[in-house]
């Protein structure tokens, strides 16, 4: 089993008591680092589709900001519009996207997503979560305690500072509260969240 806390307790003896500027720089290290290996295994899963990046560029645009004309969404991805319609036009062939003229002006040409193109970021998130689940096996209750109560309030820093995303202002319905109880399928009794 990995034991984080040594880890962090290392990290500790190398910081000055107090020393609350290193202590955030060796956070941002830990919370930013993007080993070459796991970028490579990213890619490789994008790939494995054969979804550019420009693509997955697209999808991530139509579903934070919904449908689009052409021109819009040309100027969200910094490119031209015939540039736009030929993306476009290789998206839709692999039903990802669908053009439709706007009920409006049946001049205007919208882009929208299809069902396929909305679940392509559900499955790399579905992949994420099963990776992350495994790697948090590794973890004892104390520390997966720890990690959740850092995580919630670094989330209520982003709420407190304006920028969390829409929906995540609070923990979600059945999920695991600071104060819960914390169960490793396994291992026992549940663990109560100390110190709350």
């Amino acid at each position: 089993m990995i034991n984080v806390m040594s880890n962090l307790s290392a990290t500790q003896n190398t910081t000055a008591p107090g020393d609350r500027q290193a202590i955030i720089d060796d956070l941002l290290d830990e919370l930013t680092a993007w080993p070459s290996r796991d970028r490579a295994g990213t890619f490789r899963t994008w790939h494995r589709g054969a979804f550019s990046l420009i693509q997955l560029n697209v999808v991530a645009v139509l579903e934070a900001d919904g449908p689009l004309s052409m021109s819009r969404l040309a100027e969200a991805l910094d490119v031209s519009v015939a540039s736009a319609t030929g993306i476009v036009s290789r998206m839709e062939r692999r039903g990802l996207v669908e053009r439709r003229h706007a009920t409006a002006d049946r001049r205007l040409v919208v882009v929208h997503l299809t069902e396929r193109g909305a679940g392509l970021f559900r499955d790399l998130e579905a992949h994420r979560r099963e990776r992350l689940a495994q790697l948090l096996q590794e973890l004892t209750p104390d520390e997966l305690t720890g990690l959740l109560r850092g995580l919630r309030a670094l989330r209520a820093a982003r709420a407190q500072l304006g920028d969390a995303p829409a929906g995540h202002d609070a923990a979600p319905a059945g999920r695991l509260r600071c104060g819960d109880p914390v169960r490793r399928p396994g291992h026992g009794r549940a663990t109560p969240t100390p110190g709350a």
